[in-house]
């Protein structure tokens, strides 16, 4: 019942994140291309727009209901559903600018959803631990502040255009794939008490990493190549925090030898799915032929926080 559980809100909080997105995307069109995308002025202009933020309150409440996913499902089975996110924003975005799906959509959400079931089914995920010891984050964290203090510094110093879209991409990629675990302990020292919660740090590391990768990966939106961004921020998300859960948080999945093969090749054809729908979101629907005209509108199919 747990894992029913864990699903159901998994994939609500995947329905408030495409909700988001598609606001965000309204809320972003139209910002002066000259604004650095990494500076403050940038920001200061979307915090005025009504229907940005409105996409950011509707972003936070997908937050918390993955918070609560988190709290009664593993990140192995919490963090992979979230990628319905570009599922649900498909309809929400066709809508938003009254076009039909293309059968290639369709395709390819066809195939992310029967191949995230098998990956469900057959692989049950199980939950490990969720309260890693301080040594166990001395890697990780190791890993993730230089990479991120790159693309970011890097990032900022460069023209806008694909390339220096794609490296905040994995900037805020790398962050918000953290956050997740993050969320996991920080909400589980909470259950032991208020103030309990509020001393971990693993809570405020969930706060920074959430707050600052959702602000670079708008930046990286609006810096060039939604088509390079989006697909990079969405795969990167899911994959570094089911790296964690398999790793410090001791998370498995139950497969015979002869299951082991299934369950691999779901979760490639998952990442592909979910690479091919990020493309489109950022396309309006096709695929992108090539590095065109840097575009400066926010995707269609994006979750913050997966």
């Amino acid at each position: 019942m747990g894992n029913v559980l864990a699903i159901v809100l998994a994939l609500t909080a995947a329905l408030l994140f495409a909700l988001a997105a598609v606001l965000q995307e309204q809320g972003t069109k139209g910002v002066d291309s000259d604004v650095e995308s990494t500076g403050v002025g940038f920001f200061a202009r979307l915090v005025k727009r009504k229907v940005w933020l409105a996409g950011i309150a509707t972003d936070i409440a997908g937050f918390v209901v993955q918070a609560a996913a988190l709290a009664v499902g593993s990140l192995l089975l919490v963090q992979p559903l979230l990628v319905t996110t570009l599922v649900f924003a498909l309809p929400l975005a066709a809508y938003v600018h009254k076009r039909r799906l293309t059968r290639r959509e369709w395709f390819w959400a066809v195939v992310l959803c029967a191949a995230l079931t098998v990956f469900m089914v057959l692989g049950q995920p199980e939950a490990g631990i969720t309260q890693p010891s301080g040594k166990a984050w001395i890697i990780p964290i190791a890993i993730l502040v230089p990479v991120v203090a790159v693309c970011i510094i890097g990032g900022s110093r460069m023209k806008s255009g694909s390339a220096k879209s794609l490296v905040l991409a994995i900037g805020a990629g790398m962050l918000l794939g953290y956050s997740a675990p993050f969320t996991k302990t920080g909400i589980d020292a909470f259950g032991q008490g208020i103030l309990n919660g509020l001393s971990s740090w693993e809570f405020w590391a969930m706060a920074v990493t959430a707050t600052l990768g959702t602000l670079w990966q708008q930046s990286s939106y609006q810096a060039g190549d939604v088509q390079t961004s989006l697909p990079a921020v969405t795969v990167l998300k899911p994959i570094i925090a089911m790296a964690l859960g398999l790793t410090i948080y001791q998370e498995h999945l139950r497969t015979g030898h002869a299951g082991d093969l299934v369950v691999i090749a779901a979760l490639v054809a998952t990442l592909v799915a979910t690479l091919a729908l990020g493309r489109m979101s950022g396309s309006g629907g096709q695929p992108a032929k090539s590095d065109g005209p840097a575009t400066h509108d926010q995707p269609q199919g994006d979750d913050a926080h997966a």
